[in-house]
């Protein structure tokens, strides 16, 4: 999208910011007037992250123009594109246009696998395109894009059971082959939340946020769950939500 935005308006570079680990959280993005800011995040059940909501909620518009971006794992984003157009207000962000898009889920491979695609790319950098064009031609662009979701308090997702009963998988984490595991530290370096310790790999002192990093991202395939709730949740995900395939949603 940023590609797409960059490539019409005049005497304009892009840059990407990470924010995924948080050795790059030590420093807080600033942002002004001038600046084009497309602000991507997970879905986590239906909501902004909430563990790395203060952090979102800490970076500074100070007018900058701002494209909230929310990214699913094919089941639903249901309040978490309002609450990050809302973040993104509250500090400065004159949010003009939003997008909603679908990734791999963190629990599998077959949920929005694959995704996003060519088509989806083709999508995100055609509708930078429609941003860039209609910031350049000075087009009256809204001060607060209207998007899908309940207003505040934002609502989560609440995940059932096969017996209807609440799943609640907050204090699940990954378990390590033995066997397998080669200690080259890659889980820990990658984990968003720094849970992993980096000198034993097996060993997950932090907060676990079920990314799914440290299992997709491990060479040796040494990282998985077993625990029966996380399991079934992952397979009643997949079996309700893999199809149809959801599209990107636009709004401008």
């Amino acid at each position: 999208m940023a590609e797409g935005a960059a490539a019409k308006i005049s005497d304009v570079t892009y840059s990407k910011i990470n924010v995924t680990t948080p050795l790059q959280r030590r420093e807080t993005p600033v942002f002004g007037k001038g600046d084009l800011v497309i602000f991507g995040v997970p879905v986590y059940i239906g909501r902004v992250p909430n563990l790395l909501r203060d952090y979102f909620a800490s970076i500074k518009g100070n007018g900058a123009i701002g494209v909230p971006v929310a990214v699913y794992g094919n089941r639903a984003y249901d309040d978490a594109l309002i609450e990050l157009r809302d973040i993104m207000h509250s500090n400065g962000f004159r949010c003009i246009a939003a997008g909603a898009f679908i990734g791999e889920h963190s629990f599998s491979y077959t949920l929005g696998g694959g995704r996003p695609d060519a088509a989806d790319l083709q999508i995100a950098r055609n509708f930078g395109s429609e941003i860039g064009t209609a910031i350049m031609q000075g087009e009256d662009l809204p001060e607060l894009v209207e998007v899908p979701g309940n207003p505040y308090p934002y609502k989560f997702y609440n995940a059932k059971s096969s017996s209807n009963s609440s799943i609640d998988i907050r204090k699940v984490k990954p378990e390590t082959d033995p066997e397998k595991c080669t200690s080259c530290g890659l889980c820990a370096m990658l984990c968003p939340m720094g849970a992993i310790d980096p000198t034993n790999c097996a060993l997950v002192p932090g907060i676990c946020i079920k990314c799914g990093a440290c299992i997709k991202m491990c060479r040796p395939k040494a990282k998985y769950f077993s625990d029966p709730t996380y399991l079934e949740h992952k397979e009643i995900l997949e079996k309700n939500f893999t199809e149809p395939r959801k599209e990107p949603e636009l709004f401008r």
